[in-house]
């Protein structure tokens, strides 16, 4: 017998069910929110705080994401929180060092100073994905249901994207695909794809590429004080509107009960809460595992087919001195390893903790077929990490303080005196805290969504990166207004029904 009831339970401490929890909450619906095994996004190492994953955001000037942070009265905060530099975002090749400035005269200079050879294609590249971006920006602005399912999100869907240069698969204009096959500059914008996104290169349609690199030249950032103070953030709006967060409690069981609506109990004190509606934001395999049968859900896996995971993403952090860090290496950079394969690519970046101390992350994707979360630890991550920061930091060993490499069971290590070092959450370590990137069998609305937000279960939404993986951060936001457009209409719904005339009839 549950012991208390919501209108909504949100699965997940992720940017998607977050932002989605935040949304329902300030349209007044009771709202409690489960941490579902979310680690803590940070841990502390040496007296540095250090993030396991990273938020880079791309697209912050997008309608979708500037409309939704107005509601949740956090634009000036995060405004006043992007780190702002000259030039945001710097591609590394073995032969060549591309900055990316968001202004086109800039950046068009720099590429005929480092690439003079490419000239009138790369201006001609550039405009028209000014022109797309702007296309797209009118298409998603619009507030629309991400990915489309009934007649009327898909009448709507269609009519917005009609004049698009794209079909409905995102098929059309190839953004720098259009340069020779083993151009470096094609080698790294392709690179980036699956730093800035949730697909593998291969998987990206032309429309989600072109809005990526559109972003990309716009300005990829990040946030002073990272994902960490975002949470917390989303955190204090959600109780800020009478709705409930608990980041240590997790559902074990998910029960529907048919028209009284869902039953969840709680793993660590067996507690049933009862709720209309569920949105869950971990990944959908997670969501089999709740129902007390995986039957309902093969009817949504025989129609969009079943995400199956091909690489996972790693981090190795460094603690550098200050002083051996070069003048010309930029915050946040793509370091490629080969001018002809973008397929080992490392995200670097670097933040100051201090007027003497840097920490640098380097971030990378390993292919599935390398990993085996239950064995050995993966001795291979730190060593090509270290070796690549080695490639761009000349003096690297000289002014290195500590290493660690949270995702392959590796303990952090003082080099100087070739000590292991405590750390404060020892027990979140090794191949299984990795998180994934999805191969999907299908794709809609441009190649932007995979999975739809409706499941087979009634009441129960998906809301996760595996909806939108196609624009990353982007793709959060439409995710997350998409499912609380979805139930806050149903509850609008009612609401009306409730007041209208209706309730002034008898039967």
């Amino acid at each position: 017998m549950p012991t208390s009831f919501y209108d909504v339970v949100v699965l997940g401490t992720y940017l998607e069910p977050l932002v989605c929890a935040a949304l329902l909450a300030r349209e007044g619906l009771r709202v409690l929110v489960l941490g579902q095994g979310v680690p803590e996004p940070s841990y502390t190492l040496g007296g540095v705080d250090v993030e396991s994953h990273g938020l880079t955001i791309t697209g912050a000037q997008s309608p979708i994401v500037q409309n939704t942070l107005d509601e949740l009265a956090l634009r000036q905060d995060v405004r006043q929180r992007l780190v702002d530099r000259s030039s945001v975002f710097q591609l590394l090749l073995p032969e060549h060092r591309v900055s990316v400035y968001p202004e086109a005269d800039k950046w068009l200079a720099e590429l005929a100073r480092e690439l003079p050879s490419l000239g009138r294609q790369a201006a001609d590249v550039t405009r028209t994905l000014g022109e797309v971006r702007s296309e797209l920006d009118a298409v998603v602005g619009r507030g629309m249901v991400w990915p489309p399912e009934t007649f009327l999100e898909r009448q709507q869907f269609s009519l917005a994207t009609t004049t698009q240069r794209y079909d409905r698969q995102g098929q059309g204009w190839t953004s720098w695909n259009q340069l020779a096959m083993r151009h470096p500059l094609r080698t790294a914008f392709e690179a980036v794809l699956p730093h800035v996104s949730g697909l593998l290169p291969a998987q990206h349609s032309d429309a989600t590429r072109a809005r990526l690199h559109g972003h990309i030249l716009s300005g990829v950032t990040e946030l002073t004080g990272g994902w960490t103070w975002f949470r917390e953030a989303l955190f204090a709006r959600v109780r800020s509107w009478g709705s409930d967060v608990r980041p240590r409690d997790r559902a074990e069981t998910l029960r529907h009960e048919g028209r009284a609506g869902h039953t969840i109990r709680l793993a660590r004190t067996d507690e049933e809460i009862g709720c209309s509606h569920v949105v869950h934001g971990t990944p959908i395999g997670e969501l089999s595992q709740l129902l007390p049968e995986r039957a309902p859900m093969t009817p949504m896996f025989e129609r969009v087919g079943e995400p199956r995971s091909r690489a996972y993403r790693s981090s190795v952090h460094v603690l550098v001195d200050k002083r051996g860090i070069p003048d010309a290496l930029e915050p946040l950079a793509l370091l490629c390893t080969s001018e002809t394969n973008h397929e080992k690519a490392f995200l670097v970046r670097s933040r100051d903790i201090d007027e003497q101390r840097v920490l640098l992350t380097a971030t990378r994707l390993i292919e599935e077929h390398l990993i085996d979360t239950g064995s050995s630890p993966l001795r291979f991550v730190r060593e090509e990490a270290l070796d690549a920061i080695r490639s761009v930091v000349p003096f690297f060993d000289e002014h290195a303080i500590w290493v660690d490499s949270p995702h392959d069971g590796l303990p952090p290590r003082a080099l100087r005196d070739d000590t292991e070092l405590p750390c404060s959450d020892p027990w979140t370590r090794g191949p299984y805290t990795m998180k994934a990137v999805y191969e999907y069998p299908t794709r809609r609305a441009l190649g932007v969504c995979a999975l739809p937000t409706r499941t087979p279960v009634r009441g129960v939404f998906l809301c996760n990166e595996q909806v939108a993986p196609g624009l990353g951060f982007e793709g959060s936001f439409l995710t997350a207004t998409s499912v609380a457009k979805i139930i806050g209409s149903e509850y609008r719904k009612q609401d009306w029904l409730r007041r209208g005339p209706w309730a002034r009839r008898s039967v």
